[in-house]
């Protein structure tokens, strides 16, 4: 079950590397009218929150910078940023370690059952799919941002 899981995070990750490659830094800091964060802010926040999902809630050591928390997790939005955030070029680098990270992670690892139940998720697998549903969310808010910039531009 956990390969399925994993083919599912690979498939939705690489889209969301392909378009972040495919964006400027000046496109992913603006906040488009209706929305509430910027596509800088959503590729951080998946980046935060499969972090926490695929590797906090199962106790393992996270790797992303401390910062990242401040700037991406729930409730965070960019104008209540304080400095400089990272840049998108160093959130896809991380967009790209944090997947090898993944990958490595052993099969059995996916079975561990977690030391308390959060938000219904009583196993790392649990957590693990859905990270992967989580993401696509995320990657369907980027992909909207895209299309109204696009029409704005016209």
């Amino acid at each position: 079950m956990s390969s399925i899981i994993l083919d599912q995070f690979n498939k939705v990750r690489g889209w969301t590397i392909k378009i972040a490659e495919n964006l400027s830094e000046e496109i992913v800091n603006i906040q488009p009218e209706g929305f509430n964060n910027t596509i800088k802010w959503h590729i951080g926040h998946v980046i935060t929150e499969t972090e926490y999902f695929m590797f906090e809630l199962s106790n393992e050591r996270s790797n992303i910078p401390e910062q990242y928390n401040d700037y991406f997790a729930p409730g965070t939005k960019p104008s209540n940023w304080k400095g400089q955030a990272p840049s998108l070029s160093e959130l896809i680098t991380e967009l790209k370690n944090q997947q090898r990270r993944v990958n490595e992670i052993q099969a059995e690892t996916f079975n561990r059952a977690l030391d308390q139940p959060v938000h219904g998720f009583t196993t790392t697998l649990d957590a693990a799919s859905f990270s992967a549903i989580h993401e696509s969310l995320h990657l369907g808010q980027i992909e909207a941002m895209q299309r109204i910039r696009m029409v704005s531009a016209k």
